[in-house]
This record gives C-alpha cells, structure tokens and sequence, in this order.
C-alpha cells in the first residue's frame, strides 16, 4: 500500500512536465506565454490533490519519519509553481526548507525551553509556506491564460495575507466579523458543555505541560503564540483549498460541484493526523461533519470578499479554538497541554 501510494504520488508530480512542456518551441521566442486551462489546471490540481496523498501517506510512514517525508513530499509539490513562476517559487522553497530543517533538528530536544511549540511552529510554516508558494504558481499561470478562459484575479502579496486576519479594514465587514462571532459563540458553548472541571475557572491554577504558570501569562502566552502559527495556518491553507483548488474547480466544473467536492477533500485531510493520534472513529467522523460544515462557511466568506477575508475568519476561529482549549482543560496537572502547535492543525 506504501508503494502503491507514493507510485501514485510520483506520477501526479511527473504528469505535470510535459503538460508545460506543449509547444516548447516556440515559447522561448514569447515574452509572455499563454497558457491553456489545462496548463493552467495542472497548476491548481497537482498540489491540490496532491496534498491529500501527502496527508495519506502518514498512515504508512513509521512515526519517527512522518514530519520528515511530508517536508520532503510538500516540496515535490511545489514543482509545477516552480516551473512557472521559478525565481518566487526557489527562493520561498529554501525559506520553508531551512524552517523544516530547523523544526526537525529541535524536535530531538524536547526539554529544551518552549519545546515542543518552537519546534512544530517551524515545521508548520515550512508546510504553510510551501502552500502558499503552490497558489503563487497557480496565479501566475492563470494571470498568463489565453484570453476567455478566467475573469480577473486580483494578486496579493504575502504580507497583505498575513496581515489581514489583524486589518480593522477587513475585520471590521459583516461577511468576517460575523462569522466569527458567531462561531467564537459556538466554541464557548460546546466548551461550556464539555464541564469545567479541568478549567482554569474552576482550579484557580494553570498548567502548561507540567509548569505552573499564571492563569494571565498563561493565556497570553497561547494566545501571541496561536496568533503567529494560525495565521500562517490561515495563509497556506486557504491560498491552497479556496484559493487554488476551489478556485479553479469552479471553472473546471461549475460552482456546486466545486463546493460539494472542496468540502468533502478539505476535511478529509485531516483524518490521517486523526488516526495517528489515535482518535476514534465516532470521534473522527463528527470532528469531519464538523469540519466540512466549516468549509461551507469558508467558502462563504471567500466568494463574498476574497482570499484575505477567508484567511482572516480562518485564523481567527483557530486562535480562538486553542485559546478556549488552553481554558478548558489546562486548570490541573498532567493535562498534556503545552505550546505544543501541530505542524498539520484542525482546520
């Protein structure tokens, strides 16, 4: 089954040259190339679904070298953006690989001081990195179609898309603050209904792994901590998910198609971190109801007003969700809580 998979894996990144390689000889001659859709396409789909091969694969690689080969597997699916857009594509690669490297290289030392955090919030923006180098492939290819084939598609630089999960301009819409709101709602609730007896409420102390700490450094420190990581969390996925996958799917197949389809891949992602953590299966199957519910809303929030609101409502119900994790269960020791960010999150 592992062969099978990475056979698979393999030829989706191959299939992509030679779709690039159409009319070769002459495209030397162009300033400007004009891409087909399926050109175009490949660009979008390759990283895509590749990413839910790349997710897969942690069911057959033995433990101690998931973190590794999912660092090397999301670098090979950067190879199409690489081909069209090479100079942005090389540079933002070396950037994730150093952070990977350094990641891995910390994560042998445990009982150094803030480990596990540091260690996975470097490897999670290796991964989100290399995410969000795929869409910057995805839109030079499409900013390069012949005409006809996609309406205009705005470009946007990586610091408009970190920074905008914290822009009063877009947090201050309806179609952002609401559904944050709302879902903030949602999350104290179910927290609620979860009990209070492990709370920081309750216990008047905190626990971050096996320190104690106060309850307000505590929750400052998770909540600075989360709003880095889930940022760039925000950033990688929704630039992949909505941003290329769902994007184009919308051209390729129409928009409910696009949807349904988004909505079932987009969670399922996740299930693979879930059975390596040994997570149940009724558990599983809600956390993925749940979670494609969640990319509905997304999907929502980027049609409405584009890829930066999506990322900002992204964010935020990921900060909030660890912030009220830290809350609700970190009031008594051996809680197992710590800074400890996982290089593949919830959402």
């Amino acid at each position: 089954m592992k062969k099978s998979l990475f056979v698979l894996f393999f030829f989706l990144i191959v299939f992509s040259i030679p779709i690039f390689s159409q009319d070769a000889s002459d495209d030397f001659l162009k300033t400007e190339k004009e891409y087909s859709h399926a050109q175009v396409a490949a660009t979008a789909y390759v990283p895509y679904f590749g990413t839910m091969l790349m997710s897969s694969s942690q069911l057959f690689w033995p433990e101690k070298l998931i973190q590794h080969c999912v660092s090397a597997e999301s670098l090979l699916l950067n190879i199409p953006a690489a081909i069209i857009n090479p100079s942005y594509t090389l540079t933002g690669s070396a950037i994730s690989t150093a952070s990977w490297a350094a990641g891995l290289y910390l994560i042998n030392y445990p009982d150094l001081f803030g480990n596990p955090s540091i260690s996975n919030v470097l490897m999670n923006t290796g991964l989100k990195t290399n995410m969000w180098l795929e869409y910057k492939g995805y839109e030079k290819a499409r900013s390069m179609a012949k005409e006809g084939i996609y309406h205009d598609y705005d470009e946007l630089s990586f610091k408009d898309a970190f920074i905008s999960p914290f822009n009063p301009n877009i947090l201050s819409k309806k179609s952002v603050w609401i559904p944050i709101a709302g879902y903030s709602a949602f999350l104290i609730g179910f927290n609620c209904l979860g009990g209070f007896d492990n709370s920081v409420f309750k216990t008047g102390e905190s626990y971050l792994g096996k320190y104690k700490i106060p309850i307000a450094l505590g929750a400052a420190a998770v909540f600075a901590v989360s709003c880095f990581d889930f940022a760039i969390t925000g950033v990688g996925e929704e630039a992949l998910f909505r941003g290329t996958g769902y994007e184009e799917m919308k051209v390729s197949f129409g928009l409910v198609p696009a949807k349904l389809i988004d909505a079932v891949l987009f969670p399922a992602v996740h299930i693979p971190q879930q059975v390596v953590a040994g997570a149940d299966w009724t558990s599983i199957l809600l956390t993925t109801a749940f979670q494609s519910a969640t990319t509905f809303l997304l999907q929502w929030v980027y049609d409405q007003g584009g890829l930066k609101d999506s990322i900002a409502v992204h964010a935020w119900i990921d900060i909030v969700s660890f912030t009220l994790s830290y809350l609700f269960t970190s009031g008594t020791q051996g809680n197992n809580f710590s800074l400890n960010i996982n290089f593949s999150t919830k959402l």
